[in-house]
């Protein structure tokens, strides 16, 4: 599950349509009109790693990513809904190494994956134009197989754990330039670090949104250093979400 500008993708059970498994069907929602769009793969894929939307501007459209991958191939499969039409573009270069959720930051859905080339791990972001895989420089001195991406601020953020109960998270303050990464903050995390914590969003007050699995949101302070959990609020994943007028066909 994922989002871009108030509409939310979700994948789907194909059991739920038509009583055969194959998940690679996906319902485009928006919450706010109540509208909804469902979108099945054309292509056969070996192994869907990650499901990603973002927005093109060039072609004022939305986008919806599938990234499938395969030993020493990855593979990635658009979907364009203003053309109602799929693409599927293939590169050697990068292997199944794919860790955490994407980022969408400069018009791109960005991921962590495996160079075969360079047999390690690099931020990877496929160019609209181009219709090609590229590559963002990482941090200098990171090791990026544990590392994460995210978006804060319209910054792409990369994170990671450091210690047993704390959290880094770096920015690239000019998009493509390696010298530009900035350490923002480090996060202490006072919980049992056996629950995965994603932080998700920036808050109008500059305060961190932080997922901690079923155990609730949590909120960090940059300016005071604090750290607030709010067990109240449980679920298995949240996505940062904003409403939007964008209407889909279908509806509910």
């Amino acid at each position: 599950m994922c989002s871009c500008d108030g509409l939310i993708l979700l994948s789907v059970d194909e059991r739920c349509f038509s009583g055969t498994k194959s998940g690679k069907s996906f319902v485009l929602w928006n919450p706010s009109n109540r509208s909804h769009k469902r979108i099945s793969c054309p292509y056969q894929l070996p192994f869907v790693s990650q499901n990603g939307i973002c927005y093109d501007s060039t072609d004022d459209d939305y986008k919806v990513f599938i990234l499938s991958t395969k030993k020493y191939e990855s593979c990635v499969v658009i979907y364009s809904l203003r053309n109602d039409s799929w693409n599927m573009f293939i590169d050697s270069r990068y292997d199944t190494h794919v860790v955490g959720r994407q980022a969408v930051v400069n018009r791109a859905v960005h991921w962590v994956m495996y160079s075969n080339e360079l047999e390690s791990g690099v931020i990877v972001y496929f160019d609209l134009v181009e219709e090609k895989f590229k590559e963002v420089p990482p941090p200098s001195s990171w090791k990026l197989k544990a590392m994460k991406l995210i978006e804060l601020g319209g910054h792409l953020c990369v994170y990671c754990d450091i210690g047993v109960k704390k959290i880094e998270v770096y920015a690239i303050k000019e998009y493509g330039k390696k010298e530009s990464w900035a350490r923002l903050f480090v996060i202490p995390c006072a919980i049992e670090r056996k629950i995965l914590v994603e932080p998700l969003c920036l808050t109008k007050k500059g305060q961190v949104l932080i997922s901690v699995g079923e155990n609730g949101i949590g909120i960090y302070d940059p300016k005071y250093r604090t750290f607030l959990l709010y067990d109240s609020v449980r679920g298995r994943m949240a996505i940062p979400y904003v409403k939007t007028l964008v209407s889909l066909n279908g509806g509910v």
